[in-house]
């Protein structure tokens, strides 16, 4: 089979029939950007699942307006850590009964997904109509971000934990292990028994990542509480740029329904100048996450700056292209983007977050930079995990030295951001 046919296998094999399992040993559930990401791959094929996969993802909403990680499929409770019951009282801020969640939320790729497959629908009513069902619940998906996520003094929006990010084990969150947290409640991961440990964060990240979950569950979710009590508390470069993208493509759907913009004008310019306020180091010519607790930025080397161009925020010609470029020299000029550059001392080919190739960050600096008209660099980004893609099969992440796939096999978003860059293909 060649690339496009087993992309579409992946896809039809991890469905459940409600959405997309992100890998059926490894992620059993339905994670909240990985089925943004997911719908784009459907609405290609089938068009149906796509509008399924954010429907579904809806269904979790909780009753504040936040779009959880992770939305628990019943069936494999005992297949995955951390499971509901590591987030107890978030189960009482859902909004429709019976759904489980975790008590995290995820960036906002949904909102850019719904107007993605919405335009990939050519029938007019069709595509309407999905718009008008989604709109409501996507708008109070960001309201909650602006409201209940908002730190006194910055509009941005305030992540509360590593795994939030997606980006969980990202040597931008290495701040944490200063505060050498350690759970209440005894756990035992189930996380390395498909995938090598080497492969995996360390039990020094996990003991952090469940203490906060403790945390955040005894702050009953509510951010003044965790914020007395916490050590993490940031403003994430790439959350914040998806979330800018994701109030612009809310505004075009209502534009489109006859709707007044959910997002004005003033407050998108109001987000804009403190993404640049926080985010921009001039001295490196980069953009960095903020922590919001030491009040500073973190200036850690990672491609999350090339990722963040897919919110379409940044839009300085010069500054994007020092970046690449500085990012792709001190990589050893090589495609596809690694997460962190190969030249930095926390680097390590095969450790999920901290060196790895990952489709969607690639995906991500290649719709940022099509934006921009940049169309020689995305394309050769594009081709080269294409290639990569091909040769090691469609797995979570792969080894920027060697090309070899790391991870879970059979990973539902490798396969739908392929089938994307298949399609868009000059």
């Amino acid at each position: 089979m060649d690339l496009a046919d087993r992309a579409e296998a992946v896809l039809f094999a991890n469905h459940t029939g409600r959405w997309t399992r992100p890998s059926a040993k490894q992620y059993p559930h339905q994670w909240n950007w990985d089925s943004g990401f997911i719908s784009i791959g459907w609405s290609l094929i089938d068009w149906s699942r796509a509008e399924l996969e954010i429907q579904s993802m809806l269904e979790a909403q909780w009753v504040e307006g936040m779009l959880p990680s992770v939305h628990f499929d019943r069936q494999h409770l005992h297949d995955y850590f951390p499971g509901p019951d590591r987030w107890p009282r978030a189960q009482q801020h859902v909004r429709r009964p019976g759904e489980l969640t975790s008590g995290i939320s995820n960036p906002p790729m949904l909102p850019i997904a719904a107007r993605l497959v919405g335009e990939r629908n050519r029938d007019a009513q069709e595509r309407r109509a999905f718009w008008q069902r989604v709109l409501a619940p996507l708008v109070e998906s960001l309201r909650y971000f602006r409201t209940d996520r908002r730190l006194p003094g910055s509009p941005l929006v305030t992540v509360v934990h590593p795994w939030e990010t997606g980006w969980d084990n990202s040597p931008r969150w290495d701040l944490l292990h200063a505060a050498g947290l350690r759970p209440k409640r005894p756990y035992e991961r189930l996380d390395t028994r498909a995938v090598p440990p080497a492969q995996r964060p360390s039990s020094r990240d996990y003991d952090g990542y469940v203490a906060l979950a403790e945390i955040l569950d005894d702050a009953d979710y509510r951010l003044p509480a965790y914020r007395a009590r916490t050590p993490f508390l940031v403003h994430d470069v790439v959350f914040d740029a998806l979330t800018y993208r994701a109030m612009g493509e809310l505004d075009h759907i209502a534009a489109d329904l006859g709707l007044p913009a959910p997002f004005p004008a003033a407050e998108l310019t109001e987000f804009q100048w403190a993404f640049e306020e926080y985010h921009w180091n001039e001295r490196h010519r980069t953009y960095y996450d903020y922590d919001c607790v030491g009040k500073k930025q973190i200036e850690t080397p990672s491609a999350a700056a090339l990722a963040a161009l897919g919110g379409h925020l940044v839009e300085d010609l010069e500054r994007v292209t020092g970046i690449l470029e500085e990012h792709v020299r001190r990589s050893g000029h090589a495609l596809p983007i690694p997460t962190v550059p190969s030249d930095a001392p926390t680097f390590d080919p095969v450790l999920y977050w901290r060196g790895p190739v990952w489709v969607n960050v690639n995906w991500l600096a290649v719709d940022g930079l099509l934006h921009l008209g940049l169309e020689g660099a995305a394309e050769a980004i594009r081709e080269q995990t294409l290639d990569r893609l091909d040769a090691a099969g469609l797995a979570e992440y792969f080894n920027p030295l060697t090309g070899a796939a790391c991870g879970a096999p059979e990973f539902s978003w490798s396969a739908a951001l392929a089938l994307d860059f298949l399609a868009n293909r000059p």
